[in-house]
This record gives structure tokens, C-alpha cells and sequence, in this order.
């Protein structure tokens, strides 16, 4: 399964029922934080030497909803619109 990560999805780590949002890391662009650790767009470790679980689902719009997690993305409180 092909797994492409992208800011608000909600993920399962291997082995855990909890589900994990994403977010976007605002440092580093090509860098995704998803419950402390931190992954590439691909869903793979971004730091080879860091212990981070192996994604295996990101989770669908339905299936969110289901698990009453918020499915709407929300801008972080940093961005500004600039005007």
C-alpha cells in the first residue's frame, strides 16, 4: 500500500488502535510530525537513526468521521495571511 502524507490526515502506527494526526512541520517543509516522531511525505522515518513506529493506514474521510475525529483542516495560528 502506497502511503503520501499530507497536513490534518489521521494515521495508525503499527501495532496501536490510537489513531495520530499529521501535521505539517513548519521548520522544515519536507518534514511531516505525526504523534513525536517525525516522517517524509512517504510515510518513512525522516531521521534514519530515530526509532520512529512504521505507518500502516492512513485513515479516509468516513473512517475519521466514524471515530468522531475532526476531519476539517485548520490553518495553524502561526500563518498570516499577510495583508
Amino acid at each position: 500500500m502506497s502511503i503520501r502524507l499530507y497536513d490534518s490526515a489521521w494515521v495508525l502506527f503499527r501495532d496501536s488502535a490510537q489513531p495520530q494526526q499529521v501535521s505539517k512541520n513548519r521548520a522544515n517543509p519536507a518534514m511531516f510530525d505525526v504523534g513525536g516522531y517525525h516522517y517524509d511525505i512517504d510515510g518513512k522515518p525522516f531521521f534514519v537513526a530515530e526509532a520512529a513506529p512504521d505507518i500502516v493506514q492512513i485513515l479516509n474521510m468516513q473512517a475519521a468521521r466514524d471515530l468522531g475525529l475532526s476531519t476539517q483542516y485548520t490553518a495553524p495560528k502561526t500563518f498570516s495571511r499577510g495583508i
